[in-house]
């Protein structure tokens, strides 16, 4: 188990002092995605009561240089842009990888108009969450990321185990929307390498780090984080599956914990549920709006 982690080192969370971006911002329409395979049931409401902590908008979290990769000539450059107003955290992006698009479904590359809108001040709800289907998080590179499963059509199923992701971790949908649904291991500046390094968002606000941690204040010792997941079946639904062993590993029921500094984080991780296992917070909105520009 790990007992410490070594906070302060400029790369964790919403860290307040980091100076708020002004982008544009833009409007939302309905997710098309819907579910609630977990079995968790309703997300409660009754939030725990937090002090009046405002956070600082984390744009600078996101990578703002993204180059196209010859290999996807037939689509824009990626793009992302972040503003922050009062409460929220809203990232616009166009879903497309700076690297090599491989298809591992019949679906198209496409190029997307996603909008996130985070909650900037993220609140751990009493009761967790289920995850949706579609995207409950975004990279900071833009790309969408998915829960740990496909739609009931495909049973349910861990798509890492099904062998249809790429060796991104991720591949393209119906509407040709490219997302991640295991660890993304093709994020620019090889940040899941980095120790205590933000990787994305939920879309309750909580950040998504890399699975390591310096253990000492010079980092001279790296560990890396476990999920507390095991195999527990040969089912396809994955929540039969998989199941949570509570002390097996370093995090909790939803793929995260609480820092020495209080603060709650996932982590994406190389086994299931490889970025989270339910909503530890209120979740904010995700929208879609695809271009019809095609490859």
């Amino acid at each position: 188990m790990i007992r410490r982690m070594v906070i302060g080192r400029g790369t964790i969370g919403i860290v307040a002092g980091l100076i708020a971006i002004a982008c544009l911002s833009y409007s939302a329409v309905a997710s098309s995605h819907r579910g609630d395979p977990s079995g968790l049931g309703e997300l409660s409401m009754a939030e725990v009561s937090v002090g009046a902590v405002v956070s600082a908008c984390p744009a600078g979290r996101f990578i703002s240089y993204l180059p196209a990769h010859p290999a996807n000539s037939g689509v824009p450059a990626p793009a992302v842009t972040v503003v922050c107003s009062d409460t929220q955290v809203v990232v616009r992006t166009n879903g497309i990888p700076t690297f090599p698009f491989v298809a591992k479904t019949p679906n198209p590359l496409r190029v997307q108009d996603f909008t996130f809108r985070i909650p900037l001040t993220p609140v751990i709800a009493r009761t967790p969450g289920a995850l949706n289907l579609g995207a409950i998080g975004v990279a900071v590179d833009g790309l969408p990321i998915y829960g740990p499963f496909e739609a009931p059509a495909q049973g349910t199923a861990d798509p890492l185990a099904d062998g249809i992701l790429d060796s991104c971790g991720g591949h393209s949908g119906p509407s040709g929307e490219y997302h991640v649904h295991a660890t993304p291991a093709c994020l620019p500046a090889d940040l899941m390498a980095t120790p205590d390094t933000v990787v994305g968002y939920a879309l309750d606000g909580f950040p998504i780090m890399a699975p390591l941690l310096c253990a000492d204040d010079d980092c001279a010792t790296i560990v890396s984080v476990r999920s507390s997941y095991q195999q527990v079946s040969t089912a396809r639904m994955v929540w039969s599956r998989y199941g949570y062993v509570d002390g097996l590993g370093d995090l909790d029921r939803c793929n995260g914990m609480t820092g020495p500094d209080g603060e709650y984080r996932y982590y994406a991780v190389r086994t299931f549920p490889y970025f989270l296992g339910c909503y530890a917070g209120g979740v904010g909105t995700q929208s879609a709006k695809r271009s019809e520009r095609r490859p």
